[in-house]
């Protein structure tokens, strides 16, 4: 806290907020309901470094005029808490900042969109929401409300990002983004019925991952009901790679719980997918690890992988599938992806199978797979084998326990 320790000056009288006011001094806000259109460079603008500014539950209205809340540029260690912002595009832009950090601030009803498919792979795509970080490492967000709208928060080029404890559920596209932002965390959030396109999903999800965002924390959040719960997507950008995923619920999706394409070493640790389309979508990615996790009463398969390599599946319950528990795939005709034309080097270990549809394992066009120590209750088809699939290693014993 070393570094906050010049922020120490607070006015002794509050201030009213007026459009275009700026910034350059730490500042308690007046109390009340501000109609505060933006002039052109955000109704507030920051213009100084080592401030607060304390909102003191002040609302700060655009009235659905657009443009920009609050906006930063090459500001440092600014401190925005306790303040309401709506009725803008964006109810906070920070532009090449550093060590920007938001509390206790409600950032709902800003830009949004409906009906139209996402394109997760484009920086300006959306129309607003509460939060977005362009080049702005090490900000902190804590305990925000950001809901209905397109997207809670945005993070572009964004590192070291730490968001713990917001609300960004019911928005229209995302509730976290984070495209090229690696080494973030996110704690604790819910990103509850994040959906567009009727129920859809068109590619919105709790959260997202895209345009190699990696080795990030995503930990404990709460992302049911939502397009995707968590979507970690690449197919034509960077991919995204070596995160760590634990202990989030992706469950109740009309697509995937969880999905993570065209990307190697991610893992996912004790998380809970259930009562989606599928489970887990893991097309085109190598290495990925799914461990502990509780895969049941999904529609089709509990875990999904074509064209897939050295996947490790290990310790999780997989059970109640609609049609199979764990499908290895490969389509000999998609050459979209010459250098992906595989499905081989999985290993399932000491999973648990019960009552999926069809079969426990579907394997198809799969090499090289090692199954060693899954147990299979109730299953009518423990294994099933189609295609060119050959020299794997099946070490289990099929039956009834």
């Amino acid at each position: 806290m070393a570094r906050w320790r010049k922020v120490v000056h607070w006015l002794t009288s509050r201030r009213e907020p007026r459009p275009g006011l700026t910034i350059t001094e730490s500042i308690v806000l007046a109390p009340g309901r501000y109609d505060l259109p933006d002039p052109g460079d955000g109704a507030l603008r920051i213009a100084a470094d080592d401030l607060v500014i304390d909102g003191r539950g002040a609302v700060l209205d655009g009235r659905g005029r657009g443009g920009i809340g609050i906006l930063l540029q090459r500001r440092r260690r600014v401190v925005i808490r306790r303040l309401v912002v709506r009725g803008y595009d964006w109810a906070l832009l920070a532009l090449d900042c550093e060590e920007i950090v938001v509390e206790d601030c409600d950032f709902s009803h800003n830009g949004a969109s409906e009906g139209t498919f996402l394109d997760i792979t484009r920086l300006d795509e959306g129309a607003g929401g509460g939060i977005r970080l362009l080049r702005s490492p090490s900000a902190r967000i804590a305990r925000l409300v950001a809901r209905e709208q397109d997207i809670g928060i945005d993070a572009i080029a964004s590192h070291g990002l730490v968001v713990a404890d917001c609300d960004l559920s019911h928005n229209h596209a995302w509730g976290i983004r984070l495209y090229g932002s690696s080494s973030c965390r996110l704690e604790r959030n819910r990103a509850q019925s994040v959906n567009r396109c009727g129920g859809t999903g068109c590619d919105a999800a709790g959260i997202l991952l895209t345009g190699g965002s990696h080795r990030n924390l995503i930990t404990g959040n709460d992302l049911r009901w939502s397009g995707d719960g968590f979507f970690l997507g690449n197919q034509f950008s960077p991919p995204s790679n070596d995160n760590l995923v634990v202990g989030n619920d992706g469950s109740y999706s009309p697509n995937n719980a969880f999905e993570a394409t065209f990307s190697r070493g991610n893992v996912f640790r004790r998380n809970r997918a259930c009562w989606s389309n599928f489970g887990f979508w893991l097309g085109f990615s190598t290495d990925t690890v799914l461990e502990g996790n509780l895969i049941t009463d999904n529609r089709c398969d509990g875990v999904h992988w074509e064209h897939g390599a050295r996947g490790v599946l290990r310790d999780n319950l997989i059970a109640r599938n609609g049609r199979d528990g764990v499908a290895f795939t490969l389509d000999p005709t998609n050459r979209d992806f010459p250098d992906r034309c595989v499905s081989t080097g999985h290993e399932l270990r000491d999973n648990r199978f019960a009552a999926n549809g069809r079969a426990a394992v579907f394997l198809l066009h799969t090499t090289r797979t090692r199954l060693v120590g899954n147990r299979y209750q109730a299953e009518r088809t423990p294994l099933l084998l189609a295609g060119d699939t050959r020299e794997n290693e099946i070490q289990d014993r099929f039956g009834t326990i």
